[in-house]
């Protein structure tokens, strides 16, 4: 049977990557957004749920895969927002599928930061606690799954620190480029925070491997952890992208202190991915001052 992937947020970071490293006999249709989307897509507002119904009734998916997200990159974006399309218009998309008696593989997207802080490594059964608005609308998203019950394969990955060529330019590294290119000083918070960064590349081929499991190995709703379960301290990680940039012969010029760390973010964020790596076998993981260094060297070159 042919494969036939809806994928919302075509036009996004992860929907474009995730695009470009497709596999051959997969179809694969683009819903929602309003500019064109790299592949065949129909223009479809999560937030319409009669549109969202009729657009999976005419493309009858086998999998799901929603990256489709508001309020990622911190924008402006109120809470009634980010749950009319984080959590509202995730639900009309599961709901068309329950309706049209599809039981499609459905992917679901969470973050990191809906876990309270922790020492320890967190785990699926950790506890959650979301401070930001982002992070609430997620965990509503988690929780409002499990009224389906067994009606359909859902998996709600959590991911953790996602970063890589073509992230939006209000992310870290692009920040950081930006401003070193300017011969502007770069405020920062201490760097104390520990994180568990993930090459984008890396994430995509963990996605397709996902994909690849069979639906028979997955009955109601799953949660994944998708991380590196390396913690590394925000300060080193800087320095590596600091190094990158010096390499083209650029000078950062980075203030660690000149910002208060954010109330939202918890100081310790690190995946335990032992659920995922029995599901899938072993993980590899690109060494983080070469992912660092290609990032940088994408937004040289673009």
């Amino acid at each position: 049977m042919t494969r036939r992937l809806l994928l919302t947020g075509a036009n996004g970071f992860l929907g474009r990557a995730f695009l470009g490293a497709a596999a051959p006999g997969t179809e694969i249709v683009a819903l929602g957004g309003r500019r064109q989307a790299p592949v065949p897509g129909l223009a479809v507002d999560l937030r319409d749920k009669d549109s969202v119904r009729a657009a999976v009734r005419e493309v009858r998916p086998t999998h799901v895969l929603n990256f489709a997200s508001l309020g990622v990159t911190r924008d402006q974006s109120t809470l009634s927002d980010l749950l009319a399309v984080n959590t509202v218009g995730a639900l009309h998309l599961v709901d068309a599928l329950v309706e049209e008696g599809l039981a499609a593989q459905t992917f679901l997207f969470g973050t990191a930061y809906e876990y309270a802080d922790s020492m320890q490594r967190l785990s699926e059964s950790a506890t959650l606690e979301p401070k930001s608005p982002y992070a609430i609308s997620k965990t509503t998203l988690f929780h409002s799954l499990k009224q389906y019950g067994d009606a359909l394969p859902l998996t709600f990955l959590r991911l953790f620190n996602v970063f890589g060529p073509g992230e939006p330019a209000e992310r870290l590294i692009p920040f950081i480029a930006s401003k070193a290119r300017a011969g502007e000083e770069i405020p920062l918070t201490g760097g104390e925070q520990l994180r568990d960064f993930m090459f984008a590349p890396d994430l995509i081929a963990l996605l397709h491997r996902l994909v690849d499991v069979p639906a028979d190995t997955a009955s109601g709703l799953r949660t994944l952890n998708v991380g590196t379960g390396e913690g590394i301290s925000l300060k080193t990680f800087i320095g590596y992208v600091a190094a990158a940039l010096e390499r083209q012969g650029l000078a950062p010029k980075l203030r660690f202190g000149a910002l208060p760390y954010r109330t939202h973010d918890p100081m310790r964020c690190v995946a335990d991915n032992a659920l995922l790596s029995t599901l899938l076998g072993e993980l590899t993981f690109t060494d983080l001052q070469i992912a660092v260094d290609k990032t940088v060297l994408a937004l040289h070159e673009h």
